[in-house]
């Protein structure tokens, strides 16, 4: 595991990705020194590694939005097959197009259904070792988890999620005076007390040792923690763990002391002042850019259905300010006479024909760049919620004002992580990954949220 903006990203899906790619490149070259002297053309081998990379940037981005680097997820075999199949099928498609549009960049037929073979052969081989060296082969990090109440059952599950990417949940110590939670027999064994921690840490070869106890007096196996510590054995608390295997921060069980003392949550105000001037001047660009988009879209809305192109709604912004966002109007005009403000819900009814489409690729928010430009909203953040839902949640959810402390966004890591918010239990856990974000806040974690939200937007994951 490598740590990324206090993280665990997988080390695995890294190197599937980079050999992969090498793998394609590989199969390009290799069908060129087969054809080398049969062909007319002159092709220096520079030209056929140029055109291998963008043969693999066409295959892997395919591979990409097909989940096929998302270690986590369990594929069959015929999924892994149908997928690397629509893989290749882009290929072909994309480096048809491309190969008329830019004829410098065509690759030979012969050459190029060679290539395609190879890689297709190579990609299958290679997927079915790597699937046999991850699940049986690999070695894994093996994880303790001190105390059975609920944070135990829910670092436990967490753990579990990702076996695939190299952790593996060993079993639970019970802590002295603590009740045990029925919920953690089905997440996995209680194996003992504090006083055969030791033995047990020897007899499974523990990696790490976390310490999922809420309450310290009474509970805490100081004596036997300390003994595991000084013996060199990894021993860690389970807010810092779950924070960096799970991209969020519970908010359940944390005290106060754990926002006012841990690392995170200050903001350069340099980093601050660049960040609004370069979002000023993108979202300026963007506005010009897009205008065509901006008149085809309204003509089609309102072609639709009757009422305003251009919808607004209040939200609250930064420091609890209320803001005016700007939408294309995805609902019919008279979605909330009934009432106030309402959740939208999976397949909701109130939603247009033409608004079902915008909706689903995003393009209903493309408005909100002038509240970028304006500095309302910026690119990345929590998404601005509405301050009817705002009173209620801040009464029901602790912590909840803190997505307040930095301003809102277009799009935001709570976003790319969880699917959208309808509900009082969903906003709660997408919460805890807006804290997250407000407490790693940086320019590579913006970055990678957009690199995220491009795939969403593309498959059109997430809407309502």
């Amino acid at each position: 595991m490598i740590i990324l903006e206090n993280r665990f990203f997988s080390l695995r899906s890294a190197v599937c990705f980079l050999v992969e790619g090498g793998i394609i490149i590989f199969s390009v070259v290799a069908s060129f020194v087969i054809f080398h002297g049969r062909s007319t053309a002159i092709v220096s081998m520079g030209d056929v590694v140029a055109r291998g990379l963008v043969i693999t940037f066409f295959c892997q981005t395919c591979m990409y939005l097909l989940d096929l680097y998302d270690l986590k997820l369990s594929q069959t075999w015929g999924e892994m097959f149908f997928a690397l199949t629509i893989a290749v099928g882009f290929v072909c498609v994309g480096i048809g197009l491309l190969s008329y549009a830019i004829p410098k960049f065509g690759v030979a037929g012969n050459m190029y259904y060679l290539s395609i073979l190879i890689a297709s052969v190579l990609l299958l081989i290679w997927r079915f070792l790597f699937e046999i060296y991850i699940t049986r082969i690999a070695p894994q990090e093996t994880i303790l988890i001190v105390g059975t109440g609920e944070v135990a059952r829910l670092v436990g599950q967490e753990v579990k999620k990702r076996q695939r990417l190299g952790f593996r949940l060993v079993g639970f110590i019970g802590a002295p005076a603590q009740t045990n939670n029925d919920s953690v027999g089905e997440v996995g064994k209680v194996l003992g007390d504090p006083t055969q921690m030791d033995s047990i840490v020897k007899k499974y070869d523990i990696r790490k040792v976390v310490v999922a106890i809420t309450e310290r007096r009474g509970e805490y196996p100081v004596k036997e923690m300390l003994a595991l510590r000084v013996g060199g054995q990894q021993v860690v608390e389970w807010p810092v763990f779950f924070e960096k295997l799970s991209g969020r921060i519970p908010i359940d069980s944390l005290a106060p002391s754990f926002f006012i003392f841990n690392e995170g949550f200050r903001k350069s105000r340099i980093l601050l002042a660049i960040r609004r001037v370069v979002s000023a001047i993108v979202a300026a660009l963007a506005l010009v850019v897009l205008l065509p988009v901006f008149l085809v879209i309204a003509i089609l809305i309102m072609l639709d259905s009757p009422g305003p192109v251009i919808y607004s709604q209040t939200r609250v912004g930064q420091n609890g300010k209320p803001i005016r966002i700007y939408k294309f109007r995805s609902m019919r005009n008279d979605a909330e006479l009934d009432g106030g403000a309402i959740w939208a819900v999976r397949d909701d009814p109130r939603v247009t024909n033409v608004g079902r489409s915008i909706r689903k690729t995003r393009i209903d928010e493309l408005p909100q760049l002038f509240n970028v430009f304006k500095g309302e909203l910026d690119f990345v953040g929590p998404r601005p919620e509405r301050p009817e839902f705002v009173e209620k949640l801040q009464r029901l959810i602790p912590y909840y004002s803190l997505r307040h402390t930095v301003k809102p966004g277009i799009t935001g890591w709570a976003q790319v992580m969880f699917d959208y918010s309808g509900t009082f239990e969903e906003s709660k856990e997408k919460l805890q990954y807006d804290l997250f974000y407000i407490k790693n806040m940086s320019v590579k974690l913006d970055l990678l949220i957009l690199f995220h939200t491009m795939k969403i937007v593309i498959l059109g994951r997430g809407s309502r």
